[in-house]
């Protein structure tokens, strides 16, 4: 199944606490525009100069923020503010965090290279769709920099543990190569795994395995794209060239600190958008349970979060938010609505997906918005933070939103192992990879 191998990390020579934390950035898909201004500010080797850059006035098709990406990696590398580590290996990684129940967790794993596949082959599955924008995007970070800067996740089956022993058996009596905090309150430490019986052990975790995309759909799809284009314009390259690799962090799906949070959709873009004429249409699907509380209190809006939260794991629920009447109401599909007018997935699994009757019944049928322009964010905007999301409706910067709970882990595994894929942003694991702990260059005749 999955062929993973060590590869040359290339790490800041910063290693420890503030210095190296001053110089991570979040994934790209998080980095707000502000965000990326603080970032760019604070330090003129954080990540971000390479992995979102800033576009400026005079910008041109040879001069603009992927070439300037380009410039500043190369760079870095003379200056020696990048190093590239002397001999392959795999890197395993710790991420300690408090999760949102109060508890201290930590969430294991290692980076690897794997090779890549087309997901019709079935050992690289995803598990949503992707958007158009993004890969059009990091293809041209990619041409520019020819590196893998932030590490794709990948999910795998691990039911004995194999992966905790390994990892415990090389990290014990090991200092970390690099440990920092990032910005979201995040440890990170680091560690390399070179020893060829312990290559070898970490080898063989995924020999029978396929992978799960667990995040960074857009970047596995871009290497794809960047592997064709390399082998069409340079016919002969090596079948095991680095660009037939992709950098990953590998989790086993059994990891106790494994968390998923959903992504919440705001809509825009409606005509004549009535909330009484809407909850009316939405009663054919939906029981819709108006809730009492006052949501533009704090009080009242965490207390209809947690309406919302009663329905996890028991039937397809949303929190609806409308700014006509600032109020909230809770939709819990009917046991008797009848799902092949919406002309949702024919898939028992994906008919099952919280998010699937949302998009299917709610947003194409019920609003009329088509699959293209929701892949295409023409009518939608997705919104991580719950109290983020009620804030924008109750503002009128959008007319109505719906908030979801998170999609079940075995639900992530069905759809993957099935090759089937659900709506664009239908997950969102927490805590996300940091860019800058360890980058890997594609070099396609550097063969492993």
């Amino acid at each position: 199944m999955a062929d993973i191998v060590p590869f040359r990390g290339i790490r800041y020579a910063a290693s420890r606490g503030r210095a190296l934390g001053q110089l991570l950035a979040p994934p790209y898909d998080l980095i707000s525009l502000e965000q990326r201004d603080e970032l760019l500010r604070r330090n003129p080797h954080n990540i971000v100069h390479v992995t979102v850059g800033d576009d400026r006035p005079g910008d041109s098709p040879t001069s603009n923020k992927y070439t300037r990406a380009g410039e500043y990696w190369a760079a870095w590398q003379l200056e020696g503010v990048l190093r590239r580590d002397p001999a392959p290996a795999f890197y395993p990684l710790e991420q300690s965090f408090w999760a949102p129940d109060g508890r201290h967790v930590k969430r294991r794993g290692f980076m690897a290279a794997v090779r890549l596949h087309e997901f019709r082959e079935g050992i690289i599955v995803p598990h949503e769709k992707t958007l158009t924008a993004p890969k059009a995007d990091r293809l041209e970070l990619l041409k520019a920099v020819k590196a893998n800067l932030s590490p794709l996740f990948g999910l795998y089956r691990d039911e004995g543990r194999a992966t905790a022993r390994a990892i415990d058996e090389f990290t014990t009596g090991h200092e970390p190569v690099a440990e920092a905090d990032s910005d979201d309150g995040v440890r990170h430490r680091l560690w390399r795994v070179d020893a060829p019986e312990a290559v070898a052990a970490f080898r063989a975790l995924t020999a029978r395995e396929r992978i799960v995309i667990a995040d960074g759909h857009h970047r596995y799809e871009t290497c794809l794209a960047y592997r064709r284009l390399l082998d069409e314009q340079q016919p002969g390259l090596p079948e095991d060239g680095g660009h037939h690799y992709a950098l990953f962090f590998l989790c086993p799906m059994s990891d106790p600190g494994l968390i998923l949070f959903p992504t919440h959709r705001l809509i825009y873009g409606l005509r004549d958008f009535s909330a009484a004429a809407f909850v009316q249409a939405l009663s054919r699907f939906f029981t819709v349970d108006t809730l009492p509380e006052d949501i533009r209190r704090p009080a009242g809006r965490a207390w209809a979060v947690s309406k919302l939260a009663e329905h996890a794991g028991k039937s397809t629920a949303f929190l609806m938010v409308t700014h006509e009447d600032q109020k909230a109401r809770v939709l819990t599909l009917r046991d008797d609505a009848d799902l092949e007018a919406a002309e949702l997935p024919r898939n028992e699994t994906l008919r099952a997906l919280d998010v699937t009757v949302l998009h299917g019944a709610v947003l194409q049928h019920l609003l009329g918005l088509s699959p293209r322009a929701i892949e295409a964010q023409e009518n939608v905007t997705y919104v991580r933070d719950a109290g983020e999301a009620v804030n924008r409706v109750l503002s009128g910067e959008h007319p109505v939103g719906f908030l979801l709970n998170p999609t079940p882990m075995w639900q992530v595994e069905a759809v993957g192992e099935m090759g089937e894929t659900m709506p664009q942003k239908s997950t969102y694991f927490y805590p996300r990879l940091q860019s800058g702990l360890v980058m890997r260059d594609v070099n396609p005749r550097d063969v492993p």
